[in-house]
């Protein structure tokens, strides 16, 4: 059964209505921080997902630790805003429908916490072949965030 993508505008001012997007002090030096979690995480799985046979199911881990690095910097870039979120879908939908300029897809924002959530909730795991499906997308949003956010600590 696959899962049904929410539509952005009407998530967005749901989040808003309901309070779970809110004002938050910028701080910098939690942006930089956050920034080096997610580039350190990439690294490290980068660097041990090379030996992982096609037929594992270790691909989970891969995917999950690019989830994690592009949402923290997600939340690093909403620092920049004034702004936090209780829940993954609410920090994207205020980035998608705040800053369409980012070209972020949110259609794939969404496919990837529901399967995260598949992951982590329902103990869902992945091969390769689903890695690669997602693969260059997550590479994509992830190097347009590190951009977006090195241009905005300068």
């Amino acid at each position: 059964m696959k899962a049904r993508v929410d539509n952005l505008e009407k998530t967005y001012m749901q989040c808003i209505s309901t309070g779970i997007i809110k004002e938050k002090s910028v701080d910098i030096e939690l942006i930089k921080s956050l920034r080096t979690v997610a580039e350190k995480g990439l690294e490290f799985i980068n660097s041990k997902s090379k030996g992982i046979p096609e037929s594992s199911t270790d691909w989970t881990f891969v995917f999950r630790e690019h989830y994690e690095s592009l949402r923290g910097l997600i939340e690093a870039y909403l620092l920049f805003d004034g702004i936090k979120a209780d829940n993954h879908q609410c920090k994207n939908a205020y980035l998608c429908f705040k800053h369409p300029e980012l070209e972020l897809d949110w259609d794939f924002l969404e496919i990837i916490r529901l399967k995260r959530n598949a992951i982590n909730y329902m103990g869902q795991l992945l091969r390769y072949r689903d890695w690669k499906i997602l693969k260059l997308k997550f590479e994509l949003h992830i190097n347009a965030l590190k951009k977006e956010i090195e241009k905005k600590l300068i």
